[in-house]
């Protein structure tokens, strides 16, 4: 079971997530977290990426959230929401001069929290890139915790390819869950 109230870090890209609610306390409907970028960024950290179930809310709290949606650009000022349908791709950027912070809520929720959990746990521990990612066999273990697809590959393809290395992480140990930072 996720952990509640809490708050975790990625120090390779400095980014930080406080969850406000969380999935087992809105009975599966809702993760809705707080997210901050510490600095500015040229371009996204987080990958382009899709979700085929969930539902996502960006408003921008403080800063300038910089949002790509469906390849259109755009940028967030305080107050301002974008909300991100299914099967959208996107990714999001601090388009400002200092720390940007959003309210992101994640409907239905799915196993997210976990993913950046396990990902920002590893990152605590140093086992992630300057992209603040794990190696790809680690990566294959967690990303379908995520319900993240790359919109430049079939889905199909995805899936296929993330159960061929998944298979192998997972020989070689690694977990899409660990108890010292989800439950």
């Amino acid at each position: 079971m996720p952990k509640t109230d809490h708050t975790i870090r990625n120090p390779a890209i400095g980014h930080r997530i406080t969850f406000l609610q969380t999935g087992v306390q809105t009975n599966g409907e809702l993760l809705q977290i707080e997210y901050t970028v510490e600095k500015p960024e040229d371009k996204p950290a987080i990958p382009l990426h899709k979700h085929l179930k969930c539902e996502e809310r960006f408003e921008t709290v403080h800063g300038k959230l910089g949002v790509i949606l469906n390849g259109e650009r755009r940028i967030l000022d305080v107050g301002q929401s974008v909300t991100i349908l299914p099967k959208t791709p996107h990714t999001f950027w601090n388009a400002g001069d200092g720390e940007m912070c959003f309210i992101t809520d994640v409907r239905p929720p799915g196993d997210l929290q976990t993913y950046w959990e396990t990902v920002f746990g590893l990152a605590q521990d140093g086992k992630v890139n300057a992209n603040g990612l794990p190696n790809l066999l680690q990566l294959a273990v967690v990303a379908p915790l995520a319900d993240s697809y790359d919109p430049r590959m079939p889905v199909v393809m995805t899936k296929a390819l993330v159960a061929a290395l998944g298979g192998i992480g997972r020989l070689l140990g690694y977990k899409a869950r660990y108890p010292q930072v989800s439950d």
